[in-house]
């Protein structure tokens, strides 16, 4: 597998990898490698390389200089091995990453391309553009490009899925849509019951993931003021994921508590690894996803609201489509991008009456049965099995 990411706080990619390393497949990953990080580690059945590139925040100009000396590192690899491996897996961002498996894929390999998002909707969404921006049809070309290349495409949605079939970049029958779903072996609510609001009157709002305008983690911090009063023991957790040399958007958002009069209640900690998230999670009153929106938002799920489903923490979101499509109204608390009065109606409500929390929770669990990680990851390993036409359950070696 090749990402453009840190193997170890990529929940997505970590799946695909353990999950297929417990069937007994050869995985190797090719990644970014952090400064504390070894070039090479073996996790959970799955071995890691870590290339001499770490991820910074940046302009266009940072971000397609990343992008070409990653793919060009990643070629040079897989051009040594292009005979070892028979499938190369490998996720977007960008998706000309996916030229990085051109080698094996002239040696007959299949090269799957798994679109986390779709590129031109994120950079509109960045850059505060329009989808009909001329600065964006370059990123549309190789997007059809890359697409095209690939001998099959996954997606993280079906809202994604449909949009490039829309755009004819993709063929309905060479592409599936595989859902960010949470990983009940990891997100067990059984292993970590989720606690309620605190018997002392805490009530802990949990935010985890990156922390910026677009995602709207500054709404977390507006509703504050609104419902200080009526909870007293409220307070914003935040783990944020920054990126080196990425900071601003931390220190806007403690400008934002400041000038509200709420730093007090605001409490930012440390990226969290993987296997504590549950545990946190478990300990929060509610959990909350509140993007502002614009075309990208509207159709991107973010992972942390399976995982908080799965944990059965009570959710409070930001009313996309994607939301509207996957859950209830009664399964999850829903307010409209910039609504903060309704937002703090939910809180309120969450916090003086706790069982209809934990009923809507309840309610949400539908999420994970219909889309649990298992039968996402079984549409996975059959489109494998179509590509090599082997069956997966005997040893193959992937990338």
């Amino acid at each position: 597998m090749v990402v453009h990411a840190y193997y170890e706080g990529d929940a997505r990619v970590r799946r695909y990898g353990e999950s297929l390393a417990a069937m007994g497949h050869q995985v190797d990953v090719l990644a970014l490698r952090a400064k504390d990080k070894p070039k090479r580690e073996h996790l959970r059945g799955v071995e890691v390389h870590r290339l001499p590139l770490s991820r910074r925040r940046g302009g266009t100009l940072r971000y397609l200089f990343e992008y070409l000396w990653f793919t060009l590192l990643c070629g040079l690899v897989l051009t040594r091995r292009c005979r070892r491996y028979d499938v190369v897996h490998v996720h977007n961002m960008p998706d000309f990453l996916v030229f990085a498996a051109l080698v094996p894929r002239l040696f007959g390999r299949k090269v799957v391309l798994d679109v986390h998002d779709l590129m031109p909707e994120v950079y509109c969404s960045k850059f505060k553009t329009s989808v009909r921006h001329p600065g964006i049809w370059p990123i549309r070309i190789q997007e059809w490009v890359s697409h095209r290349f690939a001998s099959a495409c996954v997606f993280a949605t079906e809202r994604f899925r449909q949009g490039a079939i829309a755009r004819s970049t993709v063929r309905e029958g060479n592409s599936i849509a595989c859902m960010n779903a949470a990983d009940t072996t990891l997100f067990d609510c059984n292993a970590h019951p989720w606690r309620g609001p605190k018997e002392d009157g805490a009530f802990v709002m949990l935010y985890l993931g990156t922390v910026s305008h677009r995602h709207g983690v500054d709404q977390c911090v507006r509703v504050l003021p609104l419902v200080r009063e009526r909870i007293p023991g409220i307070k914003l957790l935040i783990h944020c994921k920054l990126s080196e040399g990425e900071g601003q958007p931390l220190q806007e958002l403690k400008d934002i508590a400041k000038e509200l009069g709420v730093e007090d209640l605001l409490e930012i900690g440390p990226p969290l690894p993987l296997q504590e998230v549950p545990a946190r999670m478990s300990e929060a009153s509610v959990g909350v996803f509140t993007p502002h929106m614009d075309v990208h938002i509207d159709m991107a799920l973010s992972l942390k609201v399976p995982e908080f489903v799965a944990m059965g923490v009570p959710v409070v979101s930001v009313r996309t489509s994607i939301m509207k499509s996957l859950l209830n109204e009664d399964e999850v608390a829903l307010f409209d991008d910039g609504d903060h009065e309704e937002f703090a109606r939910h809180l309120i409500r969450l916090h003086e009456e706790p069982e209809s929390g934990r009923q809507m929770a309840e309610r949400a669990q539908r999420l994970t049965r219909e889309h649990g990680w298992e039968s996402e990851f079984d549409g996975y390993v059959a489109l494998l099995e179509r590509l090599t036409g082997r069956q997966l359950r005997a040893q193959q070696a992937l990338a």
